[in-house]
């Protein structure tokens, strides 16, 4: 089957497909959460001796870089690579600042020397290159402007421009050092991060396949099982009520975890898994077997690796991708909340996708057929959140299924 890279191109794990990786984030929030709660007794200082020196702009300048602190990290609309850029930014301003103000003598130095290697683990080689003759700027300006005498420095005794521009060349130097250092390194981890990245979702692929395989199924189901899943995950985490483990970092873990929900079928015998016509109730009692083998098969999995979120997950959703809002599913009749999210959302668009795809004991159902079952099933067999986010995104499903049997 040939699957149109519009709709179906395989979803890719996340550091793969970002250009600033997981990590970046956790960097940044770390580092600019820590700085934030650091800054509370250094700001109410700092604007104490500023007042005191009659340095209004300066307290009036430390102030909005406070603002600026705290709306890059407490925002929810600023872009990933806006809310770095500006952070990176934020150190740069405040170094210009203390030389302009200060001199030599203050904190510019440091803040300076900081802005290259931050910008380097934030936002990549090139812009921290970008950083680096943005401070040789500063430094140039602050230095032309000293030599000139147009900026009123405290005074310091024997301090002159040939001592300043000698002090640059080594900040310039030293600093190029560490920021190219960074670089090195960073890159070099990104590439064994992608590396290790696609690996796992290459071992995924192929155990969700095996299961797949057996049941007659061509691999395009999972990858629309993917798609399904991260859409429907994105559309409810737009919503005001969002729960709180739906983030961004829980959309990627699904996209890949999702298609290991048949993954126990691996346990049904071929006899009753490829059978063409109805199961009986002890046929089907079998096949009820399957998510009970499949968290069985992951959960031991974990036992190697119990950080691995997605396979956390995985076994969350093999476990419970038949469970039932209402707590008539199974195999262990969870009801409501207690069932995982991640299994809810793969219970509903699996469903789907069972609906609106042929097999060999059924039509394919139509989009409207199916999107009328699901509806009615709201609050009973689905998560009633879930199926709304569902009808607000339903023409999305519509599409992507028919293009899939199109093929």
């Amino acid at each position: 089957m040939n699957i149109p890279s519009r709709y179906f191109s395989r979803p890719m794990p996340q550091g793969l497909t970002d250009t600033l990786p997981l990590w970046r984030r956790l960097i940044f929030k770390r580092l600019f959460g820590f700085l934030a709660l650091l800054c509370v007794p250094v700001y109410f200082t700092s604007i104490y001796l500023c007042i005191a020196a009659d340095l209004w702009s300066m307290a009036v300048f430390d102030t909005l870089a406070y603002g600026v602190l705290l709306y890059i990290l407490l925002s929810k609309t600023l872009s990933e690579r806006n809310r770095y850029m500006t952070g990176c930014l934020l150190a740069y301003c405040i170094g210009f600042a203390f030389l302009i103000t200060i001199g030599p003598t203050g904190a510019g130095f440091f803040w300076l020397f900081l802005f290259p290697p931050l910008t380097a683990i934030l936002l990549g080689k090139k812009a921290s290159i970008f950083a680096q003759f943005l401070n040789i700027s500063c430094l140039l300006i602050v230095g032309i402007a000293f030599h000139l005498a147009p900026l009123n420095w405290p005074q310091t005794e024997g301090y002159t421009s040939f001592i300043w521009f000698v002090v640059s060349i080594n900040f310039i130097v030293t600093n190029a050092m560490v920021t190219l250092s960074t670089s090195f390194l960073l890159g070099k981890l990104t590439r064994s991060l992608e590396s290790t990245l696609a690996s796992r979702e290459a071992t995924v692929m192929g155990l969700a396949k095996l299961a797949e395989y057996r049941d007659n199924e061509t691999g395009a189901h999972l990858i629309r099982m993917q798609h399904y899943a991260s859409m429907l995950a994105t559309e409810r985490k737009n919503d005001e009520d969002t729960p709180q483990e739906l983030t961004d970092d829980f959309i990627h873990e699904i996209t890949l975890s999702s298609i290991l929900h048949d993954i126990g079928k691996v346990g049904i015998s071929d006899a009753i898994l490829l059978k063409p016509g109805r199961l009986t109730p002890e046929e089907f009692d079998q096949i009820k077997a399957h998510p009970t083998i499949g968290a069985s098969v992951l959960e031991s999995l974990l036992s190697y690796a119990p950080q691995c979120k997605f396979i956390q997950m995985g076994k969350d959703i093999a476990g419970g991708h038949h469970e039932k809002w209402d707590g008539s599913g199974y195999p262990k009749g969870l009801a409501g909340d207690a069932i995982p999210l991640s299994a809810r959302i793969v219970t509903l668009v699996d469903v789907y996708d069972a609906l609106t795809s042929p097999r060999c004991y059924k039509r394919p159902f139509s989009h409207q057929e199916a999107m009328s079952i699901i509806v009615e099933g709201k609050g009973s067999h689905f998560d009633p959140k879930l199926v709304e986010s569902f009808i607000r995104i339903n023409k999305q499903f519509e599409q992507l299924s028919k293009t899939s049997l199109e093929e």
